[in-house]
């Protein structure tokens, strides 16, 4: 089978699990469903489901900090994020992922935990409209926590999330 029939086959049962609903998506055909995923196949699964990135480098390696990477990211993040976009509607842009150059810890963006999203007029009034407001980081950000634990961060220039 040619390499292009291959992806083409992989994007479209991609495409069909993720019609399934979006917790399926990555589980269904995978052998370790709690497994980090591979760059390759969380880019695919957020692209088929509409969810965009940008990189200031125009990379996706894990250990540049210009890059966005998916290496390593936990399926309940790929999840949490798949789950954001059907309930709030919004067009999400990832500008941050499990490269280099973020704050260590067992919640972190290099455990495959958090994920930067760019904030638009949807997504803020989204959060702020469907999440409790819990009080301020260290850092100024404002902190919303979802029903489900997940927390929101409002950073000055995107929303620093993490995925429980």
């Amino acid at each position: 089978m040619s390499t292009r029939l291959t992806v083409m086959t992989g994007c479209a049962t991609a495409f069909l699990a993720l019609m399934a609903g979006p917790a399926q998506a990555w589980t269904h055909d995978r052998k370790t469903p709690s497994a980090p995923l591979h760059q390759q196949e969380a880019g695919s699964l957020l692209h088929a489901a509409g969810v965009r990135w940008t990189s200031s480098g125009h990379c996706t390696r894990r250990r540049n900090p210009h890059c966005t990477s998916f290496e390593g990211l936990r399926p309940s993040t790929l999840d949490g994020v798949l789950r954001l976009r059907e309930a709030s509607r919004c067009g999400l842009v990832i500008s941050g992922g499990t490269e280099r150059g973020h704050a260590h810890g067992p919640y972190s963006h290099g455990s495959g935990h958090k994920l930067d999203i760019l904030p638009s007029r949807c997504l803020n009034h989204f959060v702020r409209r469907h999440y409790h407001r819990v009080h301020r980081r260290g850092d100024g950000a404002a902190l919303y926590r979802t029903a489900d634990r997940n927390l929101f961060a409002r950073e000055r220039s995107h929303w620093d999330i993490t995925f429980v």
